[in-house]
């Protein structure tokens, strides 16, 4: 009989669909899926071949009681229990720890989650930070105390959604007026703004020791949105600033499996933007899994089985991403569809994110990717000239007024 492994899953993620549930499959364990979203899975299951987990579960994964209830009450031994979502870290980490299971400490996965715990952790630990308060509905009068331009943002938000530099009291009122229209009853984390480039740093840890494998120089849009537009591998910021960050992520407490930090460069340099205790996405985890020779997914998934980080576990090579951005609402036109090309060893892969046909509704977050394009090369190759390429070909744009 197979060994177990328990995947912990909210909505359907390329990441774990096509990355971890296959990894598991071919390290030949019995893959179980606990989700709240079966009935999506299961027509996932129909729909894509690569995705053929041995059974697909179903409870509140919010709730640790209920996580821990259906691994019981279906007779399940796990040896691992792992969840790549930024909002089922703590849940699962409080279930593997009630099996007796590597886990993340629970109590370090909820500082990362909550933005406001991330800077009490990281005031009380002295670690660089930026001044910030939490707003509730009705009482704005403490922002005047924070030098502006500020960031808005909810403490718990996830892919830039409702996150937006302020850069008078006004438009910050006006912010929150529209935050609060829309969730009532949810505080607003409002941060002094940091001037300077971002950087991701990618950690593993196995527990004994967490190393930094490398990390991206993102782009950005225009203020006043975040929306992450381009991102390189290993780029000079990136490099230069690498052994600092990891400093401050192990003295916040980071250290056991995977985990992707965003870093803004300021001027007396880096200052923690936020930890996702989870691998880094946007099809970004495809790129490092191309340059790992398709290690990436498994070695996460072996630390969660307790074997140990091989100190030689390097990413070397060149990768880069661009995100194609909707500049306004409308419905799509255009033809591009989805490619792969291989070219020695570079690898250029189209994924229309949106098809022709597909209303946008612009929401100045990732959800606004029309398409993204990735593009690796293990040896280390130039791959602008590819992307260049790329792009000229592109033509998917939506159009105001247009019915499909």
């Amino acid at each position: 009989m197979k060994p177990t492994i328990v995947i912990v899953s909210h909505v359907v993620n390329d990441a774990v669909t096509h990355g971890f549930v296959p990894a598991a499959k071919a390290m030949d364990f019995h893959v179980v899926l606990i989700t709240d979203h079966k009935f999506n899975h299961l027509k996932l299951v129909d729909q894509d071949n690569h995705f053929n987990p041995d059974d697909i579960l179903e409870c509140d994964v919010f709730n640790p009681l209920e996580l821990i209830e259906v691994i019981t009450e279906h007779h399940l031994i796990p040896e691992a229990i792992f969840s790549n979502s930024d909002h089922l870290q703590t849940s699962t980490a409080i279930c593997a720890q009630f099996f007796n299971l590597p886990a993340k400490d629970w109590t370090v996965t909820l500082k990362a989650k909550n933005k406001h715990f991330t800077r009490q952790v990281l005031d009380e630990k002295s670690l660089p930070s930026t001044p910030s308060l939490l707003l509730h509905q009705g009482d704005l009068s403490q922002s005047r105390t924070l030098n502006l331009p500020v960031v808005a943002k909810p403490k718990e938000g996830v892919a830039s959604m409702d996150v937006q530099r302020c850069d008078s009291n006004a438009a910050l009122e006006s912010y929150c007026e529209t935050f609060w229209q829309k969730y009532p009853t949810s505080p607003v984390l409002v941060e002094e703004f940091l001037q300077g480039p971002l950087i991701t740093i990618e950690t593993l840890g196995d527990g004994k020791n967490l190393f930094a494998v490398g990390g991206f120089d993102v782009e950005l849009s225009a203020p006043p949105h975040f929306i992450e537009t381009a991102a390189h591998w290993n780029g000079s910021q990136c490099v230069q600033f690498r052994d600092e960050c990891l400093r401050q992520l192990k003295a916040f407490g980071v250290g056991f499996g995977v985990c992707h930090s965003e870093f803004i460069i300021t001027d007396s340099g880096p200052v923690l933007v936020e930890i996702n205790y989870r691998s880094i996405g946007d099809g970004r985890e495809f790129l490092i899994d191309n340059l790992s020779h398709n290690l990436w997914f498994s070695t996460i998934l072996k630390l969660h089985l307790g074997h140990e980080l091989d100190e030689n576990f390097t990413i070397e090579g060149s990768a880069r991403v661009h995100y194609v951005v909707a500049e306004n609402s409308g419905t799509i036109t255009g033809t591009s569809t989805s490619f792969i090309d291989q070219e020695d060893d570079i690898t250029t892969q189209q994924q229309v994110l949106k098809a022709a046909g597909e209303h946008i509704q612009q929401s100045y977050s990732n959800k606004d990717y029309l398409a993204r394009i990735s593009l690796s090369s293990p040896s280390g190759q130039a791959l602008q000239p590819h992307l260049d390429r790329a792009l000229a070909t592109f033509n998917l744009v939506p159009i105001k007024g247009v019915t499909a």
